[in-house]
């Protein structure tokens, strides 16, 4: 028997609280085993054939949060397995609510929430076996969610502007990098030689931090592009460069699905250091990793955050740093000192969206471009006023030396032929008797006389039906 519950929320010290976004609890809540199952089929279908690590980790993230989703729309519910539960739309309301009263960003906010609306689109293509959810109740749930995903654009936006604008004010100055290219042609051998004689894992956390600060302080790749780089790609750059450099393919990052491969161009220098570091890790144990940058395990690097911290303190530079940063000042040089066909080989190469940054960059505008575009209002308004000067410059020319009195030309004024103000559909009958001369009608011939007055030209037309016959040498008007 479906029991309904109140619309209360659960208590503040549910697990649905203390585990949302983590993961931690949020795993190890248990539904009735044919909501399991929909689930496991939900996963398989996020996840699609052979997922990459990434794509596995975040499956996994992005069920816990449905999950965390349904403990809250079900609380108080003693049947779960009919999915009735999330027909109750002031609860979805009361959920989203929880989220932008909690510490989360507004940002992440609207990402859970569009992991389940994403959920929900799935419900609602695939039914799940035992569900009492009719189509109406469907349309009515998604597009609840959707209100809601409306409702915060703003904030959204708002937030992503103040971020953005922030992260501008604070990026690493031009002079800092080629700071860091200097010292890393000097540290990365050093490394090299400590790891080969006397292998400890904090000099391969540097070793690891000096190489990918170098890689993108000239590129601005995205870490996984580095963690993600196997033996096998790095011996393939191997066997086809030359004394012009050479050329590493990195099928496996985050956009390979909108760029593919992701490459990195090296100098003959450059990549004897990836190649003595192949030769370093065959005389290590517990090397059976496939990545470049390995760890102990199967998994790639996924500390090269703090690894590329490390290097820049060690550089001798302060402040915060991370490959965002690095990666926003190589977009921001490319659209401000680039060409708009060199600016997209760079964002090509780099794997950088250019729509998504111009919003931000139109929406962020420097002091500088501020200025700038003060000035084309003012441009403008100048540009309208003088417009309208000329125009009424233009009107008294055209007027001037005129004498409305008289006609300048001499002649006399003609009156417009009276024919002329008639309509010129003429109704068929009409015209079927103007085909005819009078002649042939038995009828008298009425000579035209231009009316005397305006007044008696107006009786002529109030009370006489008139036919006009167009001839080639001459207009006449029959009374009919």
């Amino acid at each position: 028997m479906h029991t309904e519950a109140s619309s209360t929320s659960p208590p503040i010290n549910s697990p649905w609280f203390r585990g949302r976004g983590r993961g931690n609890i949020m795993r190890d809540i248990t539904f009735p085993r044919i909501m399991e199952d929909y689930l496991q089929g939900y996963r398989e279908h996020y996840a699609g054939i052979d997922p990459p690590v990434r794509l596995q980790e975040n499956t996994v993230s992005k069920l816990s949060r449905v999950k965390s989703f349904l403990s809250f729309m079900a609380h108080g519910f003693n049947r779960l397995s009919d999915w009735l539960f999330l027909r109750d739309l002031k609860r979805i309301r009361g959920w989203s609510r929880s989220l932008m009263k909690s510490s989360l960003q507004v940002t992440t906010s609207d990402f859970y929430i569009k992991n389940i609306s994403h959920f929900l689109k799935y419900m609602a293509d695939t039914p799940c076996k035992g569900s009492r959810l009719s189509q109406t109740d469907m349309i009515l749930i998604k597009r609840e969610v959707v209100a809601i995903l409306k409702s915060l654009k703003r904030k959204v936006l708002i937030h992503q502007m103040q971020v953005k604008r922030d992260k501008m004010e604070g990026l690493p100055s031009h002079n800092d990098l080629m700071t860091c290219l200097t010292s890393t042609t000097t540290r990365i051998p050093q490394l090299l030689d400590v790891m080969a004689c006397n292998p400890t894992t904090a000099t391969r956390t540097l070793l690891y931090g000096y190489m990918t600060l170098h890689w993108s302080c000239i590129y601005g790749h995205r870490p996984g592009v580095y963690s993600n780089m196997t033996n096998a790609e790095v011996r393939k750059a191997d066997t086809t460069g030359t004394a012009f450099g050479y050329l590493v393919h990195v099928s496996n990052h985050k956009t390979a699905n909108a760029f593919g491969e992701a490459q990195l161009y090296l100098t003959v220098e450059e990549f004897g250091w990836m190649k003595r570091w192949l030769e370093i890790k065959g005389t290590l144990t517990c090397t059976q990793s496939r990545y470049f940058l390995y760890t102990e395990g199967k998994n790639p690097f996924r500390k090269l955050a703090y690894s590329l911290r490390m290097a820049w303190a060690d550089v001798g530079l302060h402040g915060p740093i991370n490959f965002t940063d690095l990666r926003t000042v190589h977009a921001d040089n490319a659209k401000r000192f680039q060409d708009k066909g060199n600016r997209q080989r760079v964002s090509d190469f780099m794997c950088h969206n250019t729509a998504t940054a111009d919003k931000f960059y139109a929406n962020n505008p420097s002091l500088k471009e501020a200025e700038d575009i003060r000035l084309l209002f003012t441009e403008s308004l100048q540009a309208a006023a003088a417009a309208s000067t000329a125009a009424a410059a233009g009107n008294e020319d055209t007027f001037a030396g005129i004498d409305i009195d008289s006609d300048s030309s001499g002649e006399e004024h003609s009156p417009a032929p009276y024919q002329d103000s008639l309509p010129r559909h003429v109704p068929k009958r009409d015209q079927s008797l103007a085909e005819h001369s009078p002649s042939d009608m038995g009828e008298e011939r009425v000579p035209y006389s231009a009316p005397t007055s305006p007044t008696v030209a107006s009786d002529q037309l109030v009370n006489m039906q008139c036919v006009v016959v167009i001839s080639p040498l001459v207009n006449t008007l029959y009374p009919v």
